[in-house]
């Protein structure tokens, strides 16, 4: 089973994710996405939750919606991360599904892959308004919980999911 989160901009999917992860007793892999502001627009970048790095500039948005995509980014930059991480994590991160990967089909399919095998657990964050195919796919595929995230149940949800995330590979692996 897998867990996806889900809710309104800037209500704190990205933020509870983190909070999660910090309570981890689990091997945990993946990608992270976190924006700057840049003369009034926001810059979207990727990075390997291991990684220290600054990220990689995946795209623009400017009036909330999408100026600048760079798909070479979740191929070349993403896939290879969560491919590693899908062998080695007991959790892989995917923050987060939006369509600003709408044109990245090698980042699509290996996350299409992820979520069909029933291990490694995927934590993953998607978009509400993404009506991307794979966005469409998540949505329909019955091996994900979902929980939608918002200002009255985002501290609640830190225990919950972790629970549910430890109790997920326990059913799988039968330790803790």
């Amino acid at each position: 089973m897998h867990f996806f989160l889900c809710g309104d901009k800037q209500v704190g999917k990205s933020t509870l994710i983190r909070k999660i992860l910090d309570k981890a007793v689990w091997k945990y892999d993946g990608l992270l996405s976190f924006s700057r502001f840049v003369d009034g627009d926001r810059h979207v970048f990727l990075k390997s939750v291991k990684g220290d790095e600054e990220g990689v500039l995946c795209g623009i948005c400017s009036n909330h919606h999408v100026t600048e995509r760079h798909p070479e980014v979740f191929d070349l930059v993403g896939s290879p991360v969560l491919t590693q991480a899908g062998l080695s994590a007991d959790v892989v991160v995917i923050d987060e599904i939006g369509s600003m990967e709408r044109e990245a089909t090698i980042y699509s399919t290996c996350i299409r892959d992820l979520v069909s095998a029933p291990s490694p657990v995927i934590l993953g964050v998607l978009q509400d308004m993404c009506q991307t195919e794979l966005a469409k796919w998540l949505r329909s595929s019955e091996n994900i919980i979902w929980y939608r995230v918002t200002e009255e149940n985002r501290e609640d949800l830190v225990n919950e999911i972790s629970g549910r995330i430890s109790d997920e590979l326990f059913r799988q692996t039968g330790s803790r």
